[in-house]
């Protein structure tokens, strides 16, 4: 299955995944995160760049930021 991806900016279609880097990986934590997940490694963060208008679209993984959340 060929999944077509266009810029949310532009609409452009010149659209490429990337990741995000620092001097070691960038990870997102939902505010309400369970107290026992504060030591852990929060989502990873990925992303997609469009090389016609230079916007870049960061996504994390939606089961492990789930995971991650206060349960009621």
């Amino acid at each position: 299955m060929n999944i077509e991806m266009k810029c949310l900016r532009c609409g452009g279609a010149n659209v490429t995944p990337s990741e995000m880097q620092s001097t070691g990986k960038i990870y997102s934590r939902p505010d309400d995160a369970k107290l026992s997940t504060i030591f852990t490694t929060g989502a990873p963060v990925s992303g997609l760049i469009c090389l016609d208008c230079g916007h870049v679209e960061l996504l994390v993984d939606v089961s492990k930021a789930k995971s991650l959340v206060k349960t009621a």
